[in-house]
C-alpha cells in the first residue's frame, strides 16, 4: 500500500537508484550525468551534492555499507558493453576510489541484439558482507544474481543463483533485515510507453515468494527500506510524469 508520494528536485529527474540510511537516502542518475551521489532527505529534497572524480557512464544503482558507497556503472541495455564497472568509495574520502572492472561469462557483445539479452543489470545490494548484482534479463526473464569479489579490480561474473517468475525486469533491489528477504521492484514496458510497475519479495535462497502492482506508476528505478521497515522507491522522470519518492508498507493490502 503507497502510504505517500512527493516529486523529486529536476536534479533528480533521471534518478536510477536509491539507499536508505536513518536521516538520509542517497540517489543517482543514470547514463551521461554528472558523476554525483545525491543526498537528500525523505521529504525528497536534496541536502548534499556529492560530486566524484569519475565518469558516468551509466550509473544505475547505489548500495552501502558503513564504510563505503558502491555505485553500479553497470547499465547495458543495448549489449554493447564487454566490461561494466561498480566503484567502491569511501565515505571519509571519496576521493578514495577503488573501481572494480566485471566481465560477464559468456557474454559476446557483438551477438547481443539491444534490449534483448541478459547481458544487463541495474540492481545492486550489499547483503551482510557480500556484494550482490542482480541482472536485468530481457532475453529469457529470468533474473541471474552475480556474487562481486570485492578484492579483484578485475574478475569475470557468473550466476550463482537464479530467480524464475517475475512479470518483468529487475531495477532495485534491497535486503529487509526485520523480515529476513529480499525486496524487489521492476516493470514489463513496451515501445510505447506502456508500463507494468511490480514489487516482489524472495527469499534468501532466491525464491519468489510474493509479487505485488505498482499501478499509478511507470519507470521505477531504485527501492530501499528504512530502518522502521518502510519501503520506499524512486521513479525516473517519464513524457507525462515527474521523478518521485514514495513510501509503501512492507506488504500489500
Amino acid at each position: 500500500m503507497i502510504n505517500s508520494t512527493v516529486e523529486l528536485p529536476e536534479a533528480l529527474s533521471e534518478t536510477s537508484g536509491l539507499f536508505c540510511e536513518a536521516d538520509f537516502l542517497y540517489s543517482v542518475n543514470d547514463s551521461g550525468n554528472a558523476p554525483i551521489i545525491y543526498q537528500a532527505n525523505y521529504q525528497g529534497d536534496i541536502v548534499e551534492q556529492i560530486k566524484l572524480a569519475l565518469t558516468n557512464k551509466d550509473w544505475e544503482a547505489i548500495t552501502g555499507d558503513a564504510t563505503s558507497f558502491y555505485i553500479a556503472d553497470v547499465g547495458n541495455n543495448r549489449g554493447t558493453r564487454e566490461q561494466v564497472e561498480i566503484h567502491k568509495v569511501n565515505r571519509r574520502n571519496v576521493n578514495d576510489i577503488v573501481s572494480i572492472t566485471l566481465k560477464y561469462a559468456g557474454n559476446d557483445a557483438s551477438n547481443n541484439i539491444p534490449y534483448a539479452h541478459d547481458f544487463d543489470s541495474e540492481a545492486m545490494v550489499k547483503y551482510a558482507d557480500e556484494l550482490l548484482l542482480f541482472s536485468k534479463s530481457w532475453r529469457t526473464g529470468i533474473t541471474h544474481i552475480y556474487r562481486v569479489n570485492e578484492a579483484e579490480t578485475v574478475q569475470t561474473i557468473s550466476p550463482f543463483a537464479s530467480i524464475k517468475g517475475l512479470p518483468g525486469v529487475v531495477t532495485g533491489v534491497d535486503f529487509d533485515k526485520r523480515r529476513n528477504k529480499f525486496v524487489i521492484t521492476g516493470y514489463k514496458s513496451d515501445p510505447f510507453g506502456n508500463f507494468s510497475t511490480f514489487m516482489a519479495h524472495v527469499s534468501t535462497s532466491f525464491s519468489l515468494l510474493d509479487v505485488w502492482p505498482l499501478k499509478q506508476f511507470k519507470q521505477v528505478e531504485g527501492v530501499c527500506v528504512d530502518n522502521e521497515g518502510f519501503y520506499w522507491f524512486s521513479e525516473e522522470a517519464t513524457e507525462d510524469r515527474k521523478a518521485s519518492l514514495s513510501r509503501a508498507t512492507a506488504k500489500p493490502k
